[in-house]
């Protein structure tokens, strides 16, 4: 007998929704929409619409629904209330999220912080099943933060979810947070284009396209400004990895989002424990999510679980 969920992944340009069955960690089935950033009315619509054609997969499934779970952006009380997305979702401000979708659908609904679920997804399913203290860093167009304890959540809520936000370096480059040198601003997508525009990468090189898969590629192949960008990279991620050694003294620690696809060959190099470590014989596995864009939707789902 399957045990049915939806898991929806809010993305900066995409929302994933899929069908998930939790025993076996499969998505049975995926539907991907644009995000609507700014209407509540048209959100509510394609989420609604994506919600129906899943729950018609499951009846030929012939099997329930359980639940409804979201990942988003933000901070998200536990009656699945978002706070806020920050502008990233216009709307989404004191947003009773759960409460409209159980209204509208008539299934249970539950909603967290998106990196705390693709943490959850990865605890349970990917990379860090099996082990009990599993650091997830999602690194997209910013940084997403997730920590499970013992296949759960170490907290209830999302306190830390601007884990990303911790100053690594004294740069003149200013977050959208405010400070200086933040992890985030320095190791996403974002911070690694903006290092490549700092080199004047444009003017040097107008026949590459500025994007972390041409600067990791043009690395590689030997381009010396592309060396510097990759090697600052590197080195904010070691420091951002060792402070959260030292706060979460996780047994693994899984790398994902669309940077960590060009990630493989450098891994070599976050794995050196060059610290101070939290106890004797401290050992930490560094792995590349596999999990891929459905760490998000399993995590999502698995608030079920």
């Amino acid at each position: 007998m399957e045990k049915l969920a939806i898991g929806i992944d809010i993305g900066g340009t995409r929302t994933k929704l899929g069908l998930v069955d939790l025993i076996n960690g499969k998505v049975l089935e995926l539907i991907i929409a644009p995000t609507e950033t700014k209407d509540s009315g048209k959100f509510l619509e394609i989420i609604n619409s994506g919600i129906d054609k899943l729950k018609e997969v499951a009846q030929k499934h012939h099997s329930t629904i359980i639940g409804v779970g979201f990942g988003v952006t933000g901070f998200v009380f536990s009656n699945g209330m978002v706070d806020s997305t920050y502008g990233f979702l216009e709307f989404m401000e004191d947003y009773p999220l759960a409460e409209y979708i159980v209204k509208q659908n008539s299934l249970p609904c539950r909603a967290d912080n998106d990196a705390r679920v693709v943490a959850l997804g990865e605890a349970l399913y990917g990379k860090g099943k099996g082990q009990n203290r599993v650091l997830v860093l999602t690194l997209g167009t910013g940084l997403g933060l997730g920590f499970i304890a013992g296949g759960k959540f170490e907290t209830d809520l999302p306190y830390a979810h601007m884990g990303g936000h911790i100053s690594v370096g004294h740069t003149d480059f200013k977050c959208y947070c405010g400070k200086r040198g933040c992890l985030e601003a320095l190791v996403s997508a974002t911070g690694i284009v903006a290092g490549a525009k700092r080199l004047g990468w444009e003017q040097k090189y107008p026949d590459l396209p500025l994007n972390v898969e041409t600067i990791f590629k043009a690395e590689q192949d030997g381009n010396d400004d592309a060396k510097i960008v990759v090697e600052e990279f590197l080195g904010y991620l070691k420091t951002g990895i060792d402070n959260y050694i030292n706060i979460f003294a996780p047994d693994m620690i899984i790398i994902g989002g669309g940077v960590s696809k060009g990630m493989k060959l450098y891994l070599d190099k976050l794995t050196q424990l060059d610290f101070l470590l939290p106890y004797k014989n401290y050992k930490v596995k560094i792995a590349l999510s596999e999990l891929d864009e459905h760490s998000g939707i399993l995590g999502s789902a698995a608030l079920f679980n």
